[in-house]
């Protein structure tokens, strides 16, 4: 059998004169060593009757959680009882406040000739050895000399450490370290030798610019032993009479060059041999731009003496003026005519010679390639990749040719080579139109390249009204909803924003458009298929698994945009669809309510009484599910799920499907007023701002109701009051504690006596009372005249019920709280029944 919890035992007690408290302790002795031990109250005749016992185990358990109550506590440090000074003063410092260590010493001043202080487990002798602070320090007024000077010399010993280590904190200076500038100017190769190694260093280094100054040899030596760093290498490489080798290692390694401005160039076997073992061109890219940009490697020379022709065009800055200046002399070369540009392109990808003899093999083949197309040409790629390819090349002496050779060559090259020009060559305005006029303005799809596509590039592609350029626009770029639902319906766009258009001048979708939405796990591009009014995109929004429509609103306006587009037929055929591909579930998508109102318009419009057509009657339902009252009728359903993030879910999803708009405050507070709002509802409401008072109000009891463990909200019917549920569902205790009344005794929403006469199960109701109705000065209290004369009047109750049943019989006493553990009545039962039993 189980032990009664410490608060009824405690609460026994506290009924109990002295007669029966001695008797209650020889028949509930474990219930009462455990109340000992724990943090419960004791009452007066109980810790009169331990204190004036023998026994030492009421006496050890009465020490041991004695610290937990102040009042025990300081009674049993003034008995000066060596026997129970070390389980009082504590042997860990955190323990004991010093305020209790020094009652037990005051105790001990009345009977420090009690050889009990000193024995082998008594606390002085413990005390002796120890080195802590905070067992020590309330030790200096204890009545024992000896133990006194020991806790007085490891204090100053504690206290002596701590003045000379603050001291030596403040004195103790690291030396400045030397050459931590930041710029070094080495005069020896030793120095720079040091200065390159340096790795906390990150400042500029000025190499020695006196001739010999430099022991290069030493240098690579180091190089061999030790490879120097990537930016280390790049201040070496640009120096006049830097090796060969250095140079190889600054290309290895550099992910970024070093200073510019050196007025020779390392050997162009360095950048051959770069620009061959580069793989993908950007580290020769990063190489070579900034020497051609510092002048360290003259374009010219590089046109004629850097291999291969492609990486080197790829690798040009295309931004220096000089690069610009001798690329144009040499495209001047090959003409207006596409054929020796044609030579070029086809012979970039395998060239292995330099710029100026990849255009002198051109135009010596350039026969070959009159009258023939782009070479493999090739369609726009999504996302478009900017890699250093044959195309990239001819691109960048694409871009070096005058106006009318550009214009000229347009015409000729393939739709990548378009895109990538648009995305990546920066065409001028005159150039693109140019482009738009001769080639449509589809060939404007391939800028709608990648998510990254910026929304000033969409705003500009969008106003084109092309289905190629719609759909790359869908699906590769970031569109907003609108933008979305734009393009699924067909509309034009005309002055910045998507206008009405007829059914029969609305734009077609591409077949990859119709494609990509039905295959995509997108809930964006699947909820922009209800505003199409395109019969097949609604059948792909109703028959995907990856999206749902949440809303009324959203329902009735997809058939209001598809009757708009093609009628009352398109309607009724979607609201008798049997079969969703994808969809598993055999009831139609569409909720009951919207397939009722369907069917109601396609009524109303075969009747044609003169009252309002079919689609009229939509738009209003539309409308209203739309409006305030109709966003409120959603949270109202939806935010009160079970979830903890059902509020937020609800108002994302509404924004989501309706659009944007505030909280429709005065509809949820008239809802509530007809029926209402579930409990889950309300407490999520009240911390809102702008929460009306009535249903901040209505929360409070509606979170007393959800905190009940035994509640089960409903959706419809009235909510039980505290008091109702007080009477049907079954107190839960926790650690002693039945919070749940609690709550609802400090919210007023339960009286004590309903407690008394109706809670259940007895313990639950025990453990609130003996705190609710414990003496005020047991702590600090705010009870108002009112409450304090509700908890004398319960006072009374409770004694007279445990007077009329069990009088001073302990047997009595000592079966109710056997009883209780597994009693599942009120606490009148309780007492009745054990009454009865022990007669």
């Amino acid at each position: 059998m189980r032990l009664a919890d410490h608060s009824a035992v405690s609460a026994a007690y506290a009924l109990a004169d002295q007669d029966l408290t001695r008797a209650l302790i020889r028949r509930i002795r474990e219930e009462t060593l455990a109340l000992l031990r724990s943090a419960a109250p004791v009452s007066p005749f109980l810790l009169e009757e331990v204190l004036a016992s023998r026994d030492p185990q009421l006496r050890a358990a009465l020490v041991a959680s004695a610290a937990l109550r102040g009042e025990v506590f300081h009674r049993l440090a003034a008995l000066g009882n060596p026997a129970v000074a070390v389980t009082l003063y504590g042997v860990s410092g955190w323990e004991r406040t010093p305020a209790q260590r020094a009652a037990v010493w005051q105790g001990a001043a009345a009977t420090s000739d009690d050889p009990g202080w000193w024995g082998e487990e008594g606390l002085v002798t413990r005390l002796m050895t120890v080195k802590g602070k905070e067992l020590l320090e309330p030790a200096l007024l204890c009545p024992f000399p000896e133990l006194v000077a020991h806790a007085r010399s490891v204090l100053d010993g504690i206290a002596e450490r701590a003045a000379r280590a603050q001291l030596g904190g403040q004195t103790h200076h690291s030396p400045p370290a030397s050459r931590r500038g930041w710029r070094r100017e080495p005069g020896t190769t030793e120095e720079l030798v040091r200065d390159l190694r340096d790795k906390d260093f990150s400042g500029e280094i000025q190499l020695p610019t006196t001739p010999g100054a430099v022991d290069w040899e030493r240098l690579v030596e180091e190089h061999r032993a030790e490879p120097f760093g990537a930016h280390r290498l790049g201040l070496l490489w640009v120096h006049p009479g830097c090796p060969e080798e250095l140079g190889r290692g600054a290309f290895e390694k550099t992910t970024r060059t070093g200073p510019v401005g050196a007025t020779a160039a390392p050997p162009s076997s360095v950048l051959t041999q770069a620009a061959v073992e580069s793989e993908n061109g950007h580290s020769f890219a990063r190489l070579l731009g900034p020497g051609v940009t510092s002048g360290a490697f003259p374009v010219d020379r590089v046109l004629r003496e850097i291999a291969p022709a492609r990486k080197v065009l790829c690798a040009l800055p295309g931004d220096h003026e000089g690069v610009q200046t001798a690329l144009l002399a040499q495209v001047a070369r090959l003409g207006g005519d596409f054929a020796p540009w044609r030579a070029v392109y086809a012979m970039l990808p395998r060239f292995s010679g330099t710029v100026t003899e990849l255009l002198d093999a051109a135009l010596a083949e350039t026969p070959k390639h009159r009258g023939k197309p782009w070479p493999a040409p090739k369609g726009p790629e999504f996302p478009s990749r900017r890699q250093p390819n044959g195309r990239a090349a001819w691109l960048r002496l694409y871009d070096a040719a005058d106006h009318p050779t550009r214009c000229a060559l347009a015409e000729h090259m393939d739709s990548r080579a378009i895109q990538q020009l648009m995305l990546w060559h920066s065409p001028s305005d005159e150039l693109r139109a140019h482009i738009v006029q001769s080639r449509g303005p589809s060939v404007l799809a391939g800028i709608a390249s990648d998510w990254q596509t910026t929304p000033e590039v969409i705003a500009d592609l969008i106003p084109h009204n092309d289905p190629e350029v719609n759909a790359a626009l869908f699906v590769n770029t970031n569109l907003t909803p609108a933008q979305r639902g734009h393009v699924l319906s067909g509309r034009r766009w005309q002055d910045g924003a998507s206008v009405d258009t007829a059914a029969a001048d609305r734009l077609p979708l591409t077949g990859t458009l119709v494609h990509s939405v039905k295959e995509s796990a997108r809930r964006p591009w699947l909820l922009a298929c209800a505003d199409s009014g395109d019969p097949v995109l609604c059948r792909i929004l109703l028959g995907s698994p990856r999206a749902k429509i949440h809303t009324r609103a959203l329902e009735l306006r997809m058939l209001v945009r598809l009757w708009e587009r093609h009628g009352p037929d398109a309607v009724g055929e979607l609201l008798d669809e049997t079969d969703f591909p994808g969809r598993k579930q055999i009831k139609h998508p569409l909720t009951p309510k919207t397939l009722e109102t369907g069917r109601a318009a396609l009524a109303a419009e075969l009747e044609g009484t003169g009252g309002p057509g079919g689609l009229a009657v939509l738009r209003a339902a539309s409308e209203a599910a739309g409006n305030a009252a109709g966003r409120a009728e959603f949270l109202c359903e939806k935010g009160a799920a079970i979830e903890s993030d059902a509020w937020e879910r609800a108002l994302e999803l509404l924004e989501e499907e309706v659009g944007p708009g505030p909280i429709p405050w005065a509809e949820l507070a008239a809802a509530h007023t007809t029926k209402p709002l579930h409990d889950r509802l309300l407490v999520r409401l009240a911390p809102l701002t702008d929460c009306p008072a009535a249903l901040a109000e209505d929360a409070v009891a509606a979170g007393l109701r959800l905190s009940h463990p035994e509640y089960r909200p409903r959706r419809t019917g009235k909510p039980p009051t505290a008091s109702e549920m007080l009477g049907k569902l079954p107190l839960r205790v926790d650690n002693g504690v039945c919070r749940w009344l609690e709550r609802a005794h400090q919210a007023g929403q339960v009286t004590l006596p309903e407690v008394i006469r109706v809670g259940f199960p007895a313990q639950a109701t025990v453990a609130f009372l003996s705190k609710a109705l414990a003496p005020a000065d047991s702590g600090p209290t705010t009870d108002t005249d009112a409450r304090t004369e509700e908890i004398r009047a319960a006072r009374r109750e409770v004694a007279a019920l445990a007077a009329e049943n069990l009088a001073d019989n302990p047997e009595g006493w000592a079966l109710a709280l056997r009883l209780i553990p597994e009693f599942e009545g009120t606490l009148p039962d309780l007492l009745l029944a054990s009454g009865a039993v022990v007669g």
